[in-house]
């Protein structure tokens, strides 16, 4: 094989969404709440499994080889397209739903040719490619968080004409758009003795991230069945920073798990059940259970709460959302209790659906979970019994109901910049958070 035929195999094996790897190299700095240097934290990619620990000064590189993302639809935000072509001087492809679309062309240097970006309805669609003549490009389809990456030769004639390949530097420029152009799905966690893990959403092979700020843990906490939490002070209260996952009541007996449809709708009795009744470990551990307010009432003689812990209040859940606009974590910065845009200082910096409003977690996740609160968008199980909105919210019970049939819920969805609270039905099935006693 000659060096270009290298080059090009190299290139496209790291540009193209369906390659197998890439190199990545991901670097930044781990600072505690005051901005100094946390040294010895760990830095783990948890599905390439590489790792390494931050030097004196927080400093940390991760280097090593991973899965390039294959794209998928996104049942979340209902975007996605089916495969796209190439053909004379216009990219066509087919969306599946009304969507934001993104097209960059790159050129062999890896300079941006072209870029277009607007919204288009669902259906077949065609977009006009600069003409530039023989030579090798690159264009990228973004959509949501799909993306699709194309090489391509001889714009302006057919997608599959002769190929031209400059010398020397091009080609080492190309290499380096090309692996930019590359996605990988993964998330980076970083743990540290006394700090609440941190976790982020990883999907370029080469970045420099902001500093990571690690928060204080507040103390773990154990439930019955041996699931250790992490918390999180704010204000004067002791907040839980992961949902509950326990299967049993504090005296030992079991919580019904309810897989049924038919059983889970209109239920007046205690029932838990796991998103899309799934068994996946992963996910449980994730995204944890979904109760419903019967099993959290205030008036069920068996609880769930660890001793010295409780179901927070409607009024617990407004305490923490004035401190935390009062102290300004509202988006813009704003103080105003009446003001509430607290949204990304709760949402954790993973698995939030994309979207591009101000003030929402599903904007820039590298922005959200300033509080550490870290709640992630674990979706509910409707009063009918079907499973809704994964990645896309997640609600929470209080243990303040409305009247016979309703309670107080506190959700945050992936498009809105405020805390929400709203009366549900007794039976949807929702995430729960602890607050410690006084």
């Amino acid at each position: 094989m000659n060096f270009i035929k290298m080059f090009l195999s190299m290139a496209i094996a790291a540009a193209v969404c369906n390659s197998e790897t890439t190199a990545i190299n991901i670097s930044g700095a781990i600072v505690d709440s005051s901005g100094k240097a946390v040294a010895g934290a760990e830095i783990r990619l948890e599905r390439a499994k590489i790792s390494t620990k931050s030097d004196e000064n927080g400093v940390f590189t991760l280097m090593g080889t991973v899965g390039i993302k294959t794209p998928q639809k996104n049942s979340s935000t209902n975007m996605g397209c089916e495969p796209f072509i190439i053909q004379n001087t216009k990219l066509i492809f087919t969306l599946a739903a009304q969507s934001a679309i993104d097209v960059t062309v790159y050129g062999i240097q890896g300079q941006v040719l072209s870029r277009a970006r607007q919204s288009m309805n669902a259906g077949s669609h065609a977009i006009a490619l600069p003409v530039v003549g023989n030579g090798l490009y690159l264009c990228r389809l973004k959509i949501g968080t799909a993306e699709y990456v194309l090489k391509g030769t001889c714009m302006g004639r057919s997608s599959g004409g002769a190929l031209k390949i400059a010398t020397g530097k091009s080609q080492e420029t190309l290499a380096k758009q090309a692996a930019k152009t590359a996605t990988i799905d993964d998330i980076l966690s970083v743990t540290k003795d006394g700090f609440l893990d941190d976790h982020n959403q990883v999907s370029e092979p080469i970045m420099e991230m902001p500093p990571i700020k690690m928060i204080v843990n507040a103390g773990n906490v154990v439930d019955i069945d041996g699931n250790v939490y992490q918390s999180v002070r704010i204000g004067n209260q002791v907040w839980m920073t992961e949902n509950l996952r326990v299967t049993k009541y504090n005296d030992g007996s079991a919580i019904p798990l309810d897989t049924s449809t038919a059983t889970w709708a209109n239920a007046t009795t205690p029932m838990f059940c796991y998103y899309s009744n799934t068994t996946n470990a992963d996910s449980i551990k994730k995204y944890r259970g979904l109760y419903n307010w019967y099993v959290v009432r205030p008036t069920n003689p068996k609880k769930i709460a660890p001793t010295g812990w409780h179901i927070p209040t409607d009024s617990e859940w407004e305490v923490m959302q004035s401190y935390l606009i009062m102290h300004g974590y509202n988006y813009d910065g704003t103080t105003d209790t009446s003001n509430n845009e607290i949204a990304m200082a709760l949402a954790a910096k993973t698995d939030w659906a994309s979207y591009t409003g101000a003030g929402c977690p599903g904007n820039n996740l590298t922005k959200n979970n300033s509080s550490g609160f870290s709640a992630l968008s674990g979706g509910y199980r409707n009063s009918n019994g079907m499973f809704d909105y994964q990645r896309g919210g997640g609600v929470w019970w209080t243990a303040t109901e409305t009247d016979a049939a309703g309670a107080w819920g506190r959700g945050l969805g992936f498009s809105c910049d405020y805390l929400d609270r709203y009366d549900y039905d007794k039976c949807f099935g929702f995430s729960v958070r602890l607050v410690k006693d006084n």
